[in-house]
């Protein structure tokens, strides 16, 4: 339990860069930066059972965490169909920039990839909502670095793909 408090506190400004990363594409949030990091550690708390390998290891679970906090609130706030949560992709999903995506649509397309090539998504996961290098997740996951390069590459593409099927669907005549 100290060890795990110490960890928190020596970390807390690095889990406040992870959430100004997640909040600044996620416009409409009424979260502050510092009630993300609180409400993501309380989370965190609540599974004693996680061992944490190192620091790697831990900022990308409270990522996951913040990630999971961020969809239950849009969740809550738009329950009316006709009112999608929006969040912009910036830069690191490449071909996808300051488009305006349904927060929904990308959680299935996650969702999708990780019944598919689970790996994958959870490189997506580190690079874009954790924010990690390719060297990070490497370490994370056991992978070499250019493993996880070419995993990135085919994630990256593969959700590029699906989110302008789904703009295709959305957009089809009825």
């Amino acid at each position: 339990m100290v060890a795990r408090d110490r960890l928190f506190t020596l970390l807390y400004s690095e889990l406040r860069q992870v959430s100004a990363a997640l909040l600044r594409s996620e416009r409409n949030s009424s979260l502050s930066t510092g009630d993300l990091v609180n409400e993501a550690v309380m989370r965190l708390v609540q599974m004693d059972q996680i061992e944490w390998a190192d620091k790697t290891h831990f900022l990308a679970l409270s990522a996951r965490a913040m990630r999971r906090i961020l969809i239950d609130n849009a969740r809550k706030k738009h329950t009316d169909k006709r009112h999608h949560h929006k969040v912009t992709l910036v830069t690191r999903l490449g071909g996808v920039t300051s488009e305006r995506i349904d927060f929904d649509v990308l959680e299935k397309a996650l969702i999708r990839l990780a019944a598919i090539d689970k790996e994958k998504a959870d490189i997506v996961e580190l690079r874009y909502f954790a924010g990690m290098s390719h060297q990070e997740i490497a370490e994370v996951t056991g992978s070499s670095e250019s493993t996880v390069k070419r995993g990135w590459r085919a994630a990256r593409a593969w959700l590029i793909d699906a989110l302008q099927e789904d703009r295709r669907v959305r957009n089809a005549p009825s």
